[in-house]
């Protein structure tokens, strides 16, 4: 973890070595207010990963604020090959170690 001026980061590597890299913005209650999720995962629509990102801003960076955001993302119409949903859940809460 890294903290500089609000903002946290982190690696997180899934299970079958895929790496998740977040760079984000938090609040001073602790709640996401920018971030960006990159790595060497696949999804589809590759443009679902904004809707994501979007569905993260203002959650509380806690795993019950974040899971039922990410739950409700992968019930969706998207693929993402290489990462779950606890995958996210740990790399987001990684930024906090």
């Amino acid at each position: 973890m890294q903290l500089m001026n609000g903002s946290l980061s982190a690696d997180y590597k899934v299970k079958g070595g895929k790496l998740l890299r977040v760079r984000l913005h938090v609040s001073e209650a602790v709640c996401i207010t920018a971030l960006s999720i990159t790595g060497d995962f696949f999804m589809h629509p590759e443009e679902a990963l904004e809707t994501l990102e979007q569905a993260l801003l203002g959650a509380p960076l806690t795993p019950e604020g974040l899971r039922p955001r990410i739950e409700a993302f992968f019930a969706g119409d998207v693929q993402v090959v290489g990462a779950d949903v606890d995958d996210f859940v740990q790399l987001l809460l990684a930024t906090k170690s």
